[in-house]
């Protein structure tokens, strides 16, 4: 299966495409993308085509799983898809549960923005956060407005 995407009608920048590397992906690092590459998953639509279970399965270590990957999946796939959104803004959205950038175009800002802040009190938002503030309002409401710009992400 071959990933095209469809342009918007913006010249927004998307900070996440398709033919990057594996490690320009949200919480990909080196050492992960070292792994993936190992197996076959070099670009950012390799990880997008994979089956999760079978990574982890292909990758053998003991602490991945099959959830998680989807996680890493669905946090490429918002940065992919939407403008101006970055890697860390999809990893807070994933870790409230925003998985895809439809679904966030129909948030409420001021509900978003609720489950934001309390994401980032737990251990798993600081950790993403890493020591920078969280967003406030204003930026969970650009989220919103920039998911309705969202550019496709289809089978070819």
């Amino acid at each position: 299966m071959v990933l095209k995407m469809d342009q918007p009608d913006t010249a927004w920048r998307f900070y996440l495409d398709l033919a990057n590397s594996v490690e320009a992906a949200p919480s990909i690092g080196p050492r992960i993308a070292e792994s993936l590459r190992k197996i076959g998953i070099v670009t950012v639509a390799d990880l997008l085509k994979a089956e999760a279970a079978t990574l982890v399965e292909r990758l053998g270590q003991r602490r991945l799983t099959a959830d998680r990957i989807r996680q890493w999946q669905q946090q490429a796939t918002l940065a992919c898809r939407i403008p101006q959104l970055r890697g860390h803004d999809a990893q807070l959205l994933v870790g409230c549960g925003v998985t895809d950038a439809d679904q966030l175009a129909k948030q409420d800002a001021e509900a978003l923005w609720q489950k934001v802040a309390a994401f980032s009190a737990t251990n798993e938002g600081r950790r993403l956060l890493r020591g920078a503030k969280q967003p406030d309002r204003a930026e969970v409401s650009e989220w919103i407005r920039w998911a309705n710009h969202a550019r496709t992400l289809k089978a070819a």
